[in-house]
């Protein structure tokens, strides 16, 4: 195990009655066969479509809303049945692949290509997979679609990674997304069970220092805290408040090299109307006492080409910028679309 994650393996939980039990190992198969461009998901295939969009259609290319850079986007149509729903996000250090998670419990895979400059141009062969449950069935043949909902991921240097989900809400740790393992069930923080049914663990992220965070879409009661939890290398949650700001609830979040984490959120009213935008947290904020209220950042109104953005990640690129990359969810709505974005955050 990483001895920077170290803080996962007294929370880790014993095995449920009739459970085999599961390995915990350290070998990197996730990112060996990222990087090897193995392409193993294939229990759900289709025709696809990959198709290039501009994020502000009256200004195609390149456009800075607040302090990130839109630098490319496509939309991403796959004939599979399920999919759709993708929610939580990893783009490997690389920029070679991308990994998602659904709503429906699956996981998407895909390779991607990138300039010279880092910007990405190209998205390969889609590919899926039911994630594992019990005694390694895939999770769609043994738990109703209220327990199956993934919502956050995060990928650990050793290739582990962490999945949360709400409505039943919880946080398994899988070997590899791309065998059939069995996954671990993570102690979650204390009070999780009180999440609304569909405001859970919706974003999840591993920090640089080794510490684990967890933040919820939405508040327990009638507040305007959200639940943010930390996993100290003590092994112990610590409990942190975030303030909810606008009627904006939390749909994702990444961590970057410095200690900062970029927060994804979303505001939504009935029936269409969207709007995402992106906070910044300080180390300072993260590891204080009080309740932490992040700088906005960016904002995204209806008068961009947006979606339900709810997954986020980060990456280092060539020239030492950082690059984010965001995932729309669809909720399987035909009118919705599955959008993958790429930006640049200014310094």
């Amino acid at each position: 195990m990483s001895d920077r994650f170290e803080a996962l393996a007294p929370r880790l939980a014993k095995q449920r009655k009739g459970q085999n039990p599961a390995r915990l190992t350290t070998a990197c198969a996730l990112a060996l066969a990222l990087l090897a461009g193995c392409n193993t998901l294939t229990s759900e295939t289709g025709e696809q479509t990959i198709t290039a969009v501009d994020f502000d259609p009256a200004q195609p290319g390149e456009i800075r809303i607040g302090k990130v850079v839109f630098m490319a986007g496509f939309r991403l149509e796959y004939g599979a049945r399920f999919f759709g729903g993708l929610s939580g996000l990893w783009v490997s250090p690389a920029g070679d692949r991308l990994v998602a998670v659904t709503d429906h419990g699956d996981w998407v895979a895909a390779p991607l290509q990138h300039d010279a400059d880092g910007r990405l141009t190209g998205v390969g062969t889609i590919s899926m997979r039911a994630l594992t449950g019990i005694d390694a069935d895939a999770i769609d043949t043994i738990l109703d679609p209220q327990e199956r909902d993934a919502e956050g991921l995060a990928v650990l240097p050793d290739g582990r990674v962490i999945v949360s989900f709400e409505r039943r809400h919880r946080i398994w740790v899988y070997d590899s997304p791309l065998t059939d393992n069995e996954p671990l069930e993570l102690e979650a923080p204390e009070h999780v069970a009180r999440l609304q049914n569909n405001e859970g663990l919706e974003a999840i992220e591993a920090m640089p220092d080794g510490r684990l965070i967890a933040i919820a879409e939405g508040p327990i009661g009638p507040g305007v805290v959200l639940d943010f939890w930390v996993l100290e290398r003590d092994g112990k949650w610590r409990s942190v408040g975030y303030l909810m700001r606008d009627g904006f609830k939390v749909t994702g979040a990444a961590a970057l090299p410095d200690g900062r984490v970029i927060v994804l959120e979303r505001w939504f009213a009935a029936p269409m109307a969207i709007r995402n935008r992106l906070r910044v947290l300080t180390p300072e904020q993260i590891d204080g006492t009080a309740i932490v209220d992040g700088e906005v950042i960016a904002e995204f109104t209806s008068d961009y080409n947006i979606d339900n953005f709810e997954g986020l990640s980060a990456r280092t690129g060539p020239g030492g910028e950082t690059f984010l990359y965001m995932v729309s969810d669809d909720n399987f709505n035909f009118g919705q679309r599955t959008y993958l974005y790429q930006f640049r955050l200014e310094p």
